[in-house]
């Protein structure tokens, strides 16, 4: 038998990392050869990301022709069809990516001429991998692997038929009633989906907050906008335990700080958070710590060196551009080590990394809250903006809305933006930037913007700051 050829850079993982890494290690002329058992492209464009902005932009117009009065525009006989709703996503999907395992993504392969190995891969030594009883050699291997959801310790939880997010997503009906465990992104998100066809949604979330990891004014603001479309919102709420109980419903017994209630709903949504995908991978045999996660460097190696690993299987910031990022870090290094190219590797850097909310209005933050600003400096420079006043606002009949700005209490540059309004998630990139190149606050409210726009209420509120 021939002896087989290593690949320069086998990558694991065809997502957000995955693909990147694939770009990145191409690029330098590395042979590559990627593995991946289920659709190519990930879970963001297929399963996450993308179809649940899709249904979000349903629930977003079905909402606006609630209130077409307010524009002088009469649209009787507002109506949905739930399977037509859900077909709309499923174009969405098949334009992105291509359709079925993910066309698009095929013709990229091709045209890199990388290898695709259909399957899930295990470590048989650090070097070597294993594929539908096929094993590879790899020279340097990228771990891309992403998440997968936390199903938290609730009694009875696992007797009943519950829903992770993408059943929710992917929903061929829709339920009378709802109750979601978790109150973050992806729960707030599919709350605003379902409540705005009708759907009676209770989100039970343990912490404080929804929201928990913005600024409490902004995650206040959007607890009061969720409870605006309906959905009913409970903090400090322990789920106890689950019951299938008469008539198709499941009764959970919550502990809201002292108290014992009961929730009756037809569905229940576990949205609790996400960890690493790893476990599957034998990282014992690649003389790797077989945890939580992967430990990785600025350059995104592992304690092996030429073992690399990307996106949320580190532990780190899991969102879709991070990983972008990380990928093309591993990739590109991956490649340059193995073909032995002097230099030149390069590091991530995630000091800058703004993130985005779809619920209505939209929820963006980029750099420190208030609160984390406090802790660090003592006191900072704080600067609002009610978004309604402005003349944008008030020709798009928004009633509310706020963009808050925290500035270094001395140097007083920007080092935290957040806000809650119409396009949030696009103007929280000039706050972004002006972080990144170490802007003043005096900057951002010298410069001229465009009139009648929601970014000049950044000018606006980078022109009124006090220190808190």
């Amino acid at each position: 038998m021939a002896k087989q050829v290593p690949f320069d850079v086998i990558v694991i993982g065809s997502g957000s990392a995955g693909f990147s890494a694939i770009e990145a290690a191409v690029s330098q002329g590395a042979r590559v050869c990627l593995i991946e058992g289920e659709h190519l492209g990930g879970e963001c464009p297929n399963d996450a990301c993308v179809p649940s902005k899709a249904l979000l932009k349903a629930a977003s117009v079905y909402r606006t022709l609630g209130n077409v009065r307010e524009f002088g525009i009469e649209a009787s006989g507002r109506s949905f069809d739930w399977k037509k709703v859900q077909a709309y996503r499923q174009r969405v999907v098949a334009t992105i990516t291509g359709g079925v395992m993910g066309e698009r993504y095929m013709q990229i392969l091709k045209r890199l001429k990388v290898t695709w190995k259909k399957g899930e891969a295990r470590f048989i030594d650090s070097h070597t991998l294993e594929v539908n009883n096929e094993r590879l050699i790899a020279r340097a291997v990228v771990i891309a692997t992403g998440s997968q959801e936390v199903i938290p310790p609730i009694d009875g939880l696992r007797d009943i038929r519950f829903w992770g997010w993408k059943e929710a997503l992917t929903a061929s009906r829709q339920p009378k009633s709802m109750a979601i465990i978790g109150g973050g992104p992806v729960a707030c998100e599919i709350a605003t989906f379902y409540a705005s066809f009708g759907t009676r949604v209770v989100i039970l979330q343990s912490a404080p907050m929804v929201l928990a990891r913005e600024d409490e004014e902004i995650s206040g603001r959007a607890h009061k906008a969720l409870e605006a479309i309906g959905v009913e919102v409970v903090v400090d709420a322990q789920v106890l335990s689950c019951v299938n109980g008469g008539m198709g419903a499941i009764g959970l017994k919550v502990r809201i700080q002292k108290q014992e209630s009961i929730f009756a709903v037809e569905t229940v949504v576990v949205a609790a958070g996400k960890r690493p995908r790893v476990m599957h991978l034998g990282l014992e045999h690649a003389g790797l710590a077989n945890g939580t996660h992967l430990r990785t460097t600025p350059e995104q190696r592992t304690d092996q060196s030429h073992i690399f690993a990307a996106g949320d299987v580190d532990g780190g910031l899991m969102f879709t551009h991070t990983a972008h990022h990380e990928g093309w870090v591993a990739g590109h290094n991956a490649a340059r080590v193995v073909l032995k190219k002097k230099g030149g590797l390069l590091k991530t850097d995630e000091r800058v990394v703004p993130r985005a909310t779809f619920i209505d209005p939209e929820v963006a933050s980029v750099g420190m809250t208030q609160a984390q600003a406090i802790a660090k400096y003592g006191k900072v420079l704080v600067g609002r903006y009610e978004v309604q006043t402005l003349g944008r606002a008030v020709t798009d009949h928004v009633l509310g809305g706020l963009i808050k700005l925290i500035a270094h209490p001395k140097t007083r540059k920007l080092i935290g933006a957040h806000a809650i309004c119409p396009h949030a998630g696009e103007l929280i990139h000039e706050a972004a930037l002006g972080i990144y190149l170490g802007a003043t606050v005096d900057k951002m409210a010298g410069m001229i913007h465009a009139f009648p726009t929601y970014a000049e209420g950044l000018k606006a509120a980078a022109s009124v700051t006090a220190v808190e």
